[in-house]
């Protein structure tokens, strides 16, 4: 059995997303055999490779964007994901933009890197995590508008 194979079989009794270092743990706590100096790491990065390139990816594996952090799951969960409880497909709205020429290139070579499935969602993968790294600054505005609120 292949890695792809214990990892198809672990997510299906699971019945949830999970990382791919979860799954190689899983595996390997299961008994998956591996050489490797770093046999989680390893497995967890053929995991990876298999889904991001879609070459070894059978049985078939999806990337799956759940608050911010990418998983695995099976390709059926993505397809009944409007209507499943699940995995919750988030709602989303437009927004149109300029940005520098730089950040755009920037935000292109985070695309080609494959840190999302598609560009869309790389751009909201870098808005959340930009909008984590700045909110104690947003805590902060919305304390000082509130208190100028409750000041008569």
């Amino acid at each position: 059995m292949t890695i792809q194979e214990t990892a198809h079989a672990i997510l299906s009794e699971a019945g949830k997303p999970m990382s791919a270092k979860e799954l190689a743990q899983i595996a390997l706590d299961g008994g998956f055999p591996s050489s490797a100096k770093s046999p989680v790491q390893s497995l967890a990065q053929t995991l990876e490779k298999n889904v991001r390139d879609n070459i070894y990816n059978k049985p078939p594996l999806k990337f799956i964007h759940v608050n911010g952090r990418r998983l695995l799951g099976l390709v059926s969960w993505v397809q009944e994901s409007a209507a499943s409880a699940t995995i919750p497909e988030p709602s989303s709205k437009e927004l149109t933009i300029q940005v520098p020429r730089e950040l755009l290139e920037q935000i292109q070579l985070a695309a080609q890197a494959k840190v999302a499935d598609t560009f869309e969602e790389t751009v909201a993968l870098l808005l959340r995590k930009g909008l984590s790294a700045v909110a104690p600054q947003i805590r902060e505005g919305l304390m000082e508008q509130l208190d100028k609120l409750g000041t008569p």
